[in-house]
């Protein structure tokens, strides 16, 4: 169990932030996210383990987990995300700010994974790896509160920012590429084959998977992991736009 912990103008912008996001013409102020704090039971029960097991190594490694999370750690729990309407910026410490515009990011890859026991959902982990167009590369987990939130948004924003650059690269002759598959204005091709959009019934995402089907056939184009294509927001937008078009 987990504690709300997702601020909004209750908590102030330090003037360093909301200067460099003057500056970076990030515009209007949206919300900030903090780091997820868990239960005081839960954190309690973890150190009796962690104390009651430092005999052995497996208790020092919890231990030094622990005093590593926001609920014991001062420095993690001061760190935030400023959300802005045109990016976001991280501050993990006072004096390390970064900026994130969303038409400076060249790539977002998610990764969710639900994991189960007997049928039933018992824990979902997230990772949005995030790369600027400088080469910086932040990665977002459920370190971060509303990560089930925030990381579709970044996704959704980022393919909204790309769009128009690559409809644009498109529409001049030019060929995009995610993962093992390559969009041009005729078609798109896979690992070992080419097809036209109007051979194209569907482009769909199953069971953490990205499939390309072609009409009349069995076999898929293209099944790739979901995790392994960037801007997957992008590439249903741009998929349906070329097949509408033909």
């Amino acid at each position: 169990m987990t504690h709300q912990s997702t601020l909004t103008h209750a908590e102030l912008v330090p003037p360093s932030v909301a200067q460099l996001a003057a500056n970076s013409g990030l515009g209007e102020f949206q919300r900030i996210y903090v780091p997820k704090k868990h239960h005081p039971v839960a954190v309690i029960l973890w150190l009796l383990i962690g104390l009651a097991t430092t005999i052995i190594l497996v208790g020092f490694a919890l231990l030094w987990l622990l005093f590593r999370t926001p609920d014991l750690s001062r420095s993690q729990a001061r760190r935030r995300i400023y959300r802005y309407d045109g990016g976001f910026i991280t501050m993990d410490r006072p004096d390390d700010l970064q900026v994130y515009r969303w038409d400076g990011i060249d790539t977002v890859f998610q990764r969710i994974v639900i994991q189960r026991t007997y049928g039933i959902k018992v824990n979902t982990t997230y990772l949005y790896t995030i790369t600027r167009r400088d080469g910086r590369t932040l990665k977002l987990t459920k370190f971060w509160a509303e990560i089930p939130e925030f990381g579709p948004y970044i996704n959704e924003r980022v393919s909204a920012a790309l769009l128009p650059g690559v409809l644009a690269a498109i529409g001049r002759g030019q060929a995009i590429q995610f993962g093992d598959m390559t969009l041009n204005a005729g078609g798109i091709s896979g690992r070992r084959k080419s097809v036209a959009w109007t051979q194209v019934s569907g482009v769909r995402i199953h069971a953490g998977y990205v499939s390309v089907d072609i009409e009349g056939k069995f076999f898929a184009l293209s099944t790739t992991e979901a995790a392994k294509l960037p801007n997957l927001p992008l590439f249903f937008a741009l998929t349906e736009r070329l097949r509408a078009a033909r």
